[in-house]
């Protein structure tokens, strides 16, 4: 219709660009464009603002002896909103993954979504993020964030976990919150399905199990629980490999079973990257902190299961742990250790799961996301 408000998609940066937030709204802006639920991803560039930042940063060491915290105020909000350029009194929907962006009161005849992977109370105290902002900015930032939610249409949250804190932190009716967890943020216009069925050979005869690590954070995002249970296999005189793409180099611990494989561009080196990860038995995602965990689905798209524990979001990132397992938060390596070697005996059993995966490749992509996005934002 051609009287229909036009969507927009905005997040705290470039939503066009492949590398904003892990490429997440990159990869949902084109399947959201090509079912025809967003128009628009908007750029907003907060280096235009840097001198704003600079006296926003001098006025908070005179207030609160503290300088950070420019990118959560409302002055930051009410100036990098205006790059959107819209036309006067012009109806539009806004869908935004930066829950501060817009900032209430927005004009009347905006609407406006939300899709949350983590409330910023969730980040303040999970992630360590609030320790260069004093205690009561951050109470009237977590406050503003509130009326954001109260005065959207519609709150989606990519996991149980970012509803649970909707809910309890900031007394939201759960009517208005629905769970939608985002897809691999990989390009299936150059994934060829048929070969994603690329199962690893049997890890006998001194064979090692291959255990794989993504992520940029070694220690956050499990690493030291992957020593762990690397001491435990040795305990038990069985081979295991952990093969880790992300991290720097000199960020990692000296171990043998630690297989250094660097950085993938998956934009650039995709076949790279889905040969790499197809040769392992297992994805792993053990962190101390996750809003959810990407890896996961990159992971399960290209039919490799795997093992986590129920640490913030990630549970959200398995179907029902039917893809491999969801172990109890903080788990002892030698549970972890039990299930893998029961998952792997005999292979069979192994080589079902992984079938299994295929088979449902669909259901950790954009498209099946999107989908359900969009039944949502047309009520």
């Amino acid at each position: 219709m051609p009287n229909d408000p036009l969507n927009y998609l905005i997040c705290n940066g470039d939503a066009k660009s492949y590398i904003t937030h892990g490429g997440l709204p990159f990869n949902l802006f084109k399947e959201a464009n090509r079912q025809g639920v967003i128009d628009y991803a908007v750029t907003l560039n907060y280096k235009k603002l840097k001198y704003w930042k600079y006296f926003w940063n001098f006025l908070q060491i005179i207030k609160f002896g503290k300088p950070g915290g420019f990118q959560y105020s409302e002055l930051y909000a009410r100036k990098i909103i205006k790059q959107l350029k819209t036309e006067k009194n012009e109806k539009i929907k806004i869908l935004s993954i930066y829950p501060l962006l817009p900032s209430y009161p927005w004009p009347k005849q905006w609407q406006i979504n939300f899709y949350i992977d983590y409330t910023l109370t969730q980040i303040f105290d999970e992630y360590n993020q609030s320790n260069l902002i004093s205690d009561l900015y951050k109470d009237k930032v977590i406050k503003r964030e509130r009326l954001n939610y109260f005065n959207a249409k519609n709150i989606i949250c990519r996991s149980k976990a970012a509803k649970i804190s909707l809910i309890k932190d900031y007394k939201i009716n759960k009517k208005k919150i629905s769970i939608v967890p985002g897809g691999a943020n990989l390009d299936l216009r150059k994934i060829q399905r048929e070969k994603l069925l690329n199962i690893p050979l049997d890890p006998k005869n001194n064979k090692p199990i291959i255990l794989g690590f993504i992520g940029l954070d070694w220690n956050r995002k499990g690493g030291e629980f992957l020593i762990k249970l690397a001491e435990f296999f040795k305990k038990k005189e069985v081979p295991l490999e952990i093969r880790v793409v992300g991290p720097k180099k000199n960020n990692l611990p000296n171990h043998s079973c630690l297989k250094y494989i660097g950085f993938i561009d998956k934009s650039l080196e995709l076949e790279h990257f889905i040969k790499e990860v197809t040769s392992w038995h297992f994805g792993t995602l053990f962190s101390k902190a996750e809003a959810f965990g990407i890896s996961n689905r990159e992971c399960l798209l290209l039919g490799v299961p795997v093992i986590c524990h129920d640490v913030g979001g990630i549970s959200s990132t398995l179907p029902e742990s039917d893809f491999g397992k969801l172990f109890e938060a903080n788990p002892n390596p030698s549970k972890v250790y039990e299930w893998i070697m029961n998952i792997l005996t005999p292979y069979s059993k192994y080589i079902l799961l992984r079938k299994k995966i295929f088979d449902n490749f669909d259901l950790f992509t954009w498209n099946y996301s999107v989908s359900c996005l969009k039944e949502i934002l047309n009520n």
